[in-house]
């Protein structure tokens, strides 16, 4: 670990020869600001490729974490040096202005080059200084200009994209001075960079849910969105219909729920819950309210000492003049092109099947007829095909009327 110091040479264009306070730097000709600037780009490759080296060389995952400190640190230091030499300069000379600008912006991708690369041996709890900080913000709020129109056209639901934006914008637009760490930054920039991915999907129609995944990915634990997300899986568990298919439902989400991967070590508030625990919780909750609710259901007596065996009633049906199989492929259909939708193939058969007959069979099995629409004749999609014909015929007859 006994290296050089490195940064020496962008350590002294920044402390002396751009210093207003040490140097006269209204004297910097455009050819010697033409030679630093050059040079800083050169140092700025070297460093880059140097850190690289020096990471793989150390086996010891102390010195490497020491080492990405001490550049990270040194570099945050350099750049507020360079901002407060940057706001004294007499903005009359180019030359000066020039340098400035390319000495910050070599700095500013050494920064994310390490941030990016090494950013868990960082100290993430570390706080920021003020001028990183402020070029930060200033950066993710232009950032977040750039993707907001797209991201709210895309995703579609307004009260969705407001908690998110409201979010990132509360940070960028803030003016009170408090601690912000590291740790605090990157999550930002970690969030913004996957927005911006997901304002590239092509699909429009999955881009609701493929934010509200990426959200739980990275632990936003707002408040807002954890609401927002349970209202949603309320609303649809709450339709009208049997408490069992209301169960069905909230343990089908509740399964979603928990594949969802989720990134370790990262949350956007540190002072709330766990997305995890606090969802988690409220499917508990809920699950356990819907059992206990069966439990009070009322059961009449059983059949015994001399009571009638109460039989259930056969749900009425319709007579469908198609065989098992052409129903099947029909049923098949309807779902594919998303005619009728159901959480599945096999809940659109269990729900519709038991109400049809044919002219042969008054009970029809439902698992059977979806197990024949997987491997259906010749005869029987022509006898379809021909069908959907007659209905087309009769619909454009019934319009010349």
């Amino acid at each position: 670990m006994e290296q050089k110091y490195t940064l020496a040479w962008l350590d002294f264009i920044i402390t002396v020869t751009l210093n207003p306070t040490k140097t006269d730097i209204s004297t910097l000709s455009a050819e010697q600001s033409g030679i630093i600037v050059k040079k800083a780009v050169q140092e700025k490759d070297k460093h880059k490729t140097l850190i690289q080296n020096l990471s793989f060389g150390l086996f010891n995952k102390g010195k490497i974490q020491l080492l990405i400190k001490q550049y990270h640190g040194t570099l945050v230091v350099l750049l507020d040096r360079a901002y407060e030499n940057a706001a004294q300069t007499d903005l009359g000379n180019q030359a000066v202005i020039t340098t400035c600008e390319t000495v910050i912006e070599c700095i500013h991708e050494l920064l994310s080059f390490i941030e990016q690369r090494f950013g868990e041996y960082i100290g993430l709890d570390d706080r920021a200084p003020a001028a990183y900080l402020a070029e930060t913000k200033k950066e993710l709020k232009d950032r977040i200009d750039s993707l907001r129109t797209g991201l709210i056209r895309h995703v579609g639901n307004k009260n969705l994209t407001d908690i998110l934006l409201h979010a990132l914008y509360s940070f960028t637009n803030e003016t009170q001075k408090r601690i912000v760490t590291f740790r605090e930054i990157f999550y930002k920039k970690e969030l913004v960079s996957e927005l911006e991915k997901i304002n590239q999907i092509d699909d429009v129609t999955r881009t609701h849910d493929a934010l509200v995944e990426q959200l739980i990915y990275l632990n936003f634990n707002s408040r807002a969105f954890m609401n927002y997300y349970t209202r949603k899986v309320a609303q649809k568990v709450n339709t009208p219909g049997p408490l069992e298919e209301k169960m069905d439902l909230l343990l089908f989400y509740y399964k979603e729920f928990n594949q969802m991967h989720r990134k370790p070590g990262i949350r956007l508030n540190p002072y709330y819950g766990d997305i995890k625990k606090v969802v988690g919780n409220w499917f508990a909750q809920e699950i356990s309210y819907l059992e206990k609710k069966h439990q009070w259901d009322v059961t009449p007596l059983p059949s015994s000492a001399g009571f009638a065996k109460e039989t259930k009633p056969e749900p009425f049906k319709v007579m469908c003049f198609l065989s098992g199989d052409q129903i099947g492929l029909v049923l098949r259909t309807l779902d594919g092109l998303r005619i009728v939708q159901a959480r599945s193939l096999t809940l659109v058969f269990e729900r519709i099947v038991p109400f049809l007959s044919t002219p042969r069979t008054h009970q029809l099995s439902a698992d059977s007829i979806r197990n024949k629409s997987y491997n259906f004749e010749e005869r029987d999609k022509q006898v379809v095909i021909k069908m959907l014909e007659s209905m087309i015929q009769w619909i454009t007859d019934y319009e010349r009327h």
